[in-house]
């Protein structure tokens, strides 16, 4: 006679509260050329703090 005891999963973090994003938030989030102009200037920004850091 055992008895199984089920737990429900504790959540680790409340997201309920949180703002949804609105139609023209996820569709420049899933816009491929918004987002290869955002990967491309990150690149250029990191590539100017290294060359910028390799002048000392």
């Amino acid at each position: 006679m055992s008895e199984e005891k089920t737990t429900t999963p504790v959540p680790v973090l409340d997201l309920s509260g949180a703002p949804m994003p609105n139609v023209k938030t996820l569709k420049a989030r899933y816009n491929l050329l918004s987002q290869f102009g955002k990967f491309v200037g990150f690149n250029l920004s990191i590539m100017r703090m290294v060359v910028k850091e390799g002048e000392h």
